[in-house]
């Protein structure tokens, strides 16, 4: 078990159910919520066990997977990043859903000055960049490792003394849901399954970095992520933005203190019986042509949304109707509930003019299956990807308003 795992962020099992159910308090040993955060479904109990495979993701060769296009590992070179010329100050405001609750904003605020008090004059410089810098904050995440992606800003968890990571932490909590906040774990956890003999996965390999100093009435920031998780959340002034947001998780499953952990098995447990109820008609409408060996919207790429196409939210029945308004709310209020419903609410109101659509064989345990949400604004897209073993990737965005500016 890697040595990051025995302190206080590896001794908690956190277990991802719905989210309409009632969330139990984590455990004292991981944070208290900070004021503001939003509600969700997620127990917690104390463990000194580490987390170990039951589903162990791995290739033909034993070695795991770097999380690259198809999977990558080893010497696989991330996608070149081409960073925008743009230098928005601020959100455009036709595309700012109507947010008045400072409650959220307030505790993020609180939380994230407190990590940034904990840093030294050096660490705070490798935090802070500007709000404007839309550039860096494009080109500063990836779903591959540390060892094959040199772009990532900010600072590790695992160059942080405990207090600092405590801290960084509390921050990345006040802006998350309980269920997105023990998603992100879950993640993580993941990630040491997948590395216990490599140090380029795992916990200590993830990074924080702030855009903007965090302020109620400015706009900021904050962004987390490693291999699998990428986060960003944007608040303060009049922006509120929650993407884009990555994730992927190899195992897709695992034990933690003899429990079943799956990271993303509340969406895959919707896209797959979704994507099976679909009629032959229905399929005939939603399928695209072609393969999918990677995300279309993924890391390095903005801009270039493919030309609508897919089966009309209208010609689904009422049951499946539920299951795409479920997913797209499962991805949205991995934010703090108070930022993530107006967004939500919007997406809600366009939904007769969004599509679903999917390549492969979407099941549980295929190796090409891919499947779509698209709308005017939101956009979601899921991936099995199995060339170093079955694993998960997934991505929200949103088309008008990712980094919390848009891309102009």
């Amino acid at each position: 078990m890697p040595d990051f795992l025995s302190r206080p962020l590896g001794q908690v099992t956190v277990v991802r159910r719905r989210r309409r159910l009632t969330a139990a308090l984590l455990s004292a040993g991981l944070l208290t919520f900070a004021a503001g955060c939003g509600s969700g479904s997620d127990t917690a109990t104390s463990s000194s066990a580490g987390p170990s495979a039951s589903q162990n993701g791995r290739g033909p060769g034993g070695g795991p997977g770097g999380g690259g296009p198809g999977g990558g590992n080893g010497g696989d070179t991330p996608p070149a990043c081409t960073p925008s010329s743009a230098a928005p100050t601020a959100a455009p405001a036709a595309a700012v859903p109507a947010f008045n609750d400072t409650t959220v904003v307030s505790g993020a605020v609180t939380t994230a000055q407190a990590f940034l008090a904990t840093l030294t004059a050096e660490q705070k410089k490798a935090v802070l960049y500007s709000f404007s810098d839309l550039g860096k904050k494009q080109c500063s995440w990836s779903n591959y490792p540390d060892d094959n992606f040199k772009g990532r800003l900010g600072v590790r968890l695992g160059d942080l003394s405990a207090a600092q990571k405590t801290a960084a932490l509390a921050a990345l909590q006040s802006v998350l849901s309980p269920a997105g906040y023990a998603q992100v774990l879950n993640e993580m956890h993941a990630d040491d399954v997948l590395g216990q003999n490599e140090t380029q996965y795992g916990e200590a390999n993830y990074h924080i970095v702030l855009y903007g100093n965090p302020s109620a009435d400015k706009p900021w920031t904050l962004q987390f992520g490693g291999h699998h998780v990428a986060v960003h959340v944007s608040l303060g002034g009049d922006v509120i933005s929650v993407s884009p947001h990555f994730s992927g998780t190899q195992p897709v499953s695992f034990d933690l203190d003899g429990k079943t952990v799956r990271p993303l098995g509340e969406e895959s447990d919707t896209v797959f019986p979704l994507v099976k109820s679909l009629t032959a008609d229905q399929q005939t409408a939603a399928q695209l042509s072609g393969k999918f060996n990677d995300l279309v919207m993924g890391p390095s790429t903005d801009t270039g949304y493919p030309k609508q196409e897919g089966l009309s939210y209208t010609k689904l029945t009422a049951a499946q109707q539920t299951q795409v308004k479920n997913l797209i709310k499962d991805y949205v209020s991995d934010a703090a509930t108070a930022i993530s419903d107006p967004i939500l609410n919007l997406y809600t109101s366009q939904l007769d003019q969004t599509t679903i659509s999917y390549s492969g064989t979407v099941t549980a345990d295929s190796d090409n299956g891919y499947f779509r949400i698209d709308g005017p604004r939101v956009w979601i897209e899921w991936l099995n990807t199995g060339a170093s073993g079955l694993h998960y990737h997934t991505l929200y965005r949103d088309k008008q308003l990712d980094y919390g500016t848009g891309l102009s």
